[in-house]
């Protein structure tokens, strides 16, 4: 209701546009993230131009209010309180980046089309005055804010001012106005860095005043960007950082052309034999001050830990070279080096301090908690890449996982199991350690470990090695999963080669057997519960190699219920036989020579997921042979035939039903009476819903024509 509610004030934006302003920034906060998402469109929709509301296209007399809202928009964020702007930060930004916007559009609607328009803003007093005061509003912001992630929104609002609109010629007035605009931001990035403390920060400002300087043309600008530029690199600090950390640090000579690649991360490598020279020179700077660097380094914010690559490879290689260092550091800051503990704890690993690295391990094993778990997973996960593995440490971390009832940890343990089984000598191990975690992960609704291995050649090639009944452990945990995804195909793959038929009882058995509990757990979790994907991507190669044992499976399904049919087997039969194959199509054709009332029925369904492809036909022919004309059944296989999928255009179902006509013309001399008749008659209905859509369309299109005033 309150989004409703939103949608209405919408409609008053240019009326009571301070209102409107002050009571979406209160919606922007909501709890419920629907009114927040809507909040958010409509504040980005009010505070951006529209070239029919500016220059008034399309009103009496053509007078348009110019930038009369974006001016009420300013004075509104202007008057707010300190802390008024602090608790809507999210929404002002939104506002200011559509007020600092370059370009403005317009949508106009006639008949038969939407003509989208696009310009750049004309650099009147109005858009100038606008853009002045929204900058420094945005630098009474940056003083307000004091978290990291705020800071970083702040910048990335400022950085739209110095945008240009990129799309070939624009007046010299624009450029001036970007062009000034570009070097105010380019000032107080530069002040920023001079004064700021968090790495991070100052990489951010690097990255965006190099965009600023490539993209502008204004020699100004470029020599404002070049100043900001000197302040970033006076920071040693920054440097090392840069070479260590800098996933958004720029890198080279910024006049040099974008193609040279020196100027982003470049070569991963060139930053790894740095890496290496500063990891030499660690004991010489001090191990207190790369203690302080270290920790600093390591409160970087990111949701992907992908991000730090030479980071890790820096930690490794210090750990490896300064084992003692590495040691201390992590019994004395493992809380804030946590996220970055697998780097370590390989370099001490494979060097020369695992026996002291032991005790540690297990004392994190033995004194772990339900609530923090971050060091059972580091310790389990870093067997990925150690150069050998501690089967006798993972199984501990599987008993305490299991205790504690964390599945995460359970997931990393049969992970590393399947992953580091490529040596004979310790696959056996592996094997059984992973058929313990296994219940134990089907017990807790867990079957998120093939997503994490499934990659790896050694998970299906232990799978492919399991028993029959070993496989069936397999598919039991597989049954948890809220999508079968390409991840879980490749594992059911493997299965399929060897036993393809329990592969088809295992989907079966979702479609009509489907799990409740995981579908209400994926929709808690905000996702959604799917029986079957909508295609396989390499299942059907092993599946549809024996289309008579599918068949007589899914048939057995359909025996026992044969409601929703379409949306069940027939739709599983579609997947593994996306095309009809000759053995599929030969072995439906024998079917219903063959088969008896409940065997055509089921036929009739099959050819209901094929959104009436030509390649049905013969198996429809085969039915129309064998039912007599009052059988309801023939009534399915007309619909099946009739069947267009998607169409295209406003005579898209006329030239459909006339296509479908076409098709079936030859029926009308085949030997079979029965195909005769049903042809005259089938041909008969499609001449007659293809005229009745000509003329439907005929009336919309004249209607519509009506509505716009077109002639």
């Amino acid at each position: 209701m309150i989004s409703k509610g939103i949608d209405l004030l919408n409609a008053l934006r240019y009326l009571e546009t301070s209102a409107v302003v002050e009571s979406l920034l209160w919606a922007s906060t909501h709890e419920e993230e629907s009114v927040r998402k809507t909040a958010s469109s409509d504040l980005s929709g009010l505070a951006k131009y529209n070239i029919s509301v500016y220059f008034g296209d399309g009103t009496p007399g053509g007078r348009g209010i110019g930038s009369m809202p974006q001016l009420l928009v300013i004075d509104t964020l202007e008057k707010q309180t300190d802390e008024e702007l602090r608790n809507h930060l999210r929404g002002v930004l939104t506002l200011i980046e559509g007020l600092l916007s370059p370009s403005m559009e317009s949508a106009n609607w006639s008949s038969t089309a939407v003509t989208l328009s696009r310009a750049v803003v004309p650099a009147d007093q109005g858009v100038v005055e606008v853009r002045k005061r929204s900058i420094a509003l945005v630098k009474r912001l940056y003083k307000l804010v004091e978290t990291k992630s705020h800071k970083l929104s702040v910048i990335r609002a400022m950085n739209a001012a110095a945008r240009g609109d990129g799309r070939g010629v624009v007046d010299k007035a624009f450029s001036d106005m970007i062009s000034a605009n570009a070097r105010e931001v380019l000032g107080f990035f530069g002040d920023i860095a001079k004064a700021e403390e968090d790495l991070q920060v100052v990489q951010k400002l690097e990255h965006d005043s190099y965009w600023i300087h490539f993209h502008s043309a204004s020699a100004g600008v470029r020599a404002a960007a070049l100043e900001t530029k000197a302040v970033i690199d006076s920071s040693g600090e920054y440097a090392i950082y840069k070479t260590l950390v800098g996933f958004e640090g720029i890198f080279g000579d910024w006049s040099k052309d974008r193609r040279d690649d020196s100027y982003t991360l470049g070569s991963q490598e060139s930053r790894r034999k740095e890496a290496r020279v500063i990891a030499a020179r660690v004991s010489a700077e001090g191990f207190d001050v790369w203690r302080r660097r270290i920790l600093r380094f390591a409160q970087t914010e990111s949701n992907d830990l992908a991000t730090f690559p030479v980071f890790y490879e820096f930690l490794a290689e210090v750990a490896t070279t300064y084992p003692e260092f590495a040691l201390d550091l992590l019994v004395e800051e493992s809380e804030q080096v946590s996220r970055f503990l697998i780097p370590i704890l390989r370099g001490l690993w494979d060097g020369e301090k695992r026996e002291e690295l032991l005790p540690l391990i297990l004392k994190w094993i033995a004194e772990a908690r339900a609530d923090e778990t971050s060091f059972l997973y580091a310790c389990a996960k870093v067997f990925l890449s150690t150069k050998d593995v501690d089967a006798g440490i993972l199984g501990r971390l599987l008993e305490k996982a299991t205790a504690l009832r964390d599945a995460f940890v359970m997931r990393q343990v049969a992970s590393v199991a399947i992953g580091r089984s490529a040596k004979e000598e310790e696959r056996g191990e592996l094997k059984a350690l992973f058929l313990r975690a296994l219940p134990r992960l089907t017990e807790l609704g867990d079957a998120g470990w093939v997503r994490e291995i499934w990659f790896r050649k050694e998970a299906t090639e232990m799978v492919a090695e399991f028993s029959p009944e070993e496989r069936r452990v397999v598919l039991r945990n597989l049954s948890l999963l809220p999508q079968i995804d390409y991840q879980a195909e490749d594992v059911l793959a493997a299965i399929a080669e060897r036993e393809p038929r329990v592969v088809v009882e295992f989907l079966c058995d979702r479609l009509y057997e489907p799990a409740q509990h995981v579908a209400a757990f994926a929709e808690k979790a905000g996702g959604e519960y799917e029986e079957l994907p909508y295609q396989f991507h390499t299942l059907q190669d092993s599946l549809s190699s024996d289309p008579k044992m599918v068949i007589e499976k899914v048939l057995d399904c359909y025996a026992e219920d044969a409601s929703l049919f379409e949306f069940r087997g027939a739709k599983l039969l579609q997947a593994i036989f996306p095309q009809f194959s000759e053995g599929f199509q030969a072995e439906l054709v024998r079917l219903v020579r063959e088969g008896r009332d409940i065997e055509l029925d089921f036929a009739a369904g099959v050819l209901r997921a094929y959104n009436g492809e030509a390649f049905i036909q013969p198996v429809a022919k085969e039915l129309i042979k064998r039912l007599p004309r009052s059988s309801p059944v023939v009534a399915e296989v007309e619909i099946a035939l009739q069947n267009t999928g998607v169409v295209s255009g406003e005579y898209g179902m006329t030239e459909a039903y006339d296509e479908k006509r076409r098709e079936v013309l030859d029926w009308l001399q085949d030997p079979n009476e029965r195909v005769r008749s049903f042809a005259a008659k089938y041909i008969s209905q499609l001449e007659s819903m293809r005229d009745s859509e000509q003329r439907r369309a005929d009336e919309s299109i004249t209607l519509r024509k009506f509505d716009y005033d077109e002639e």
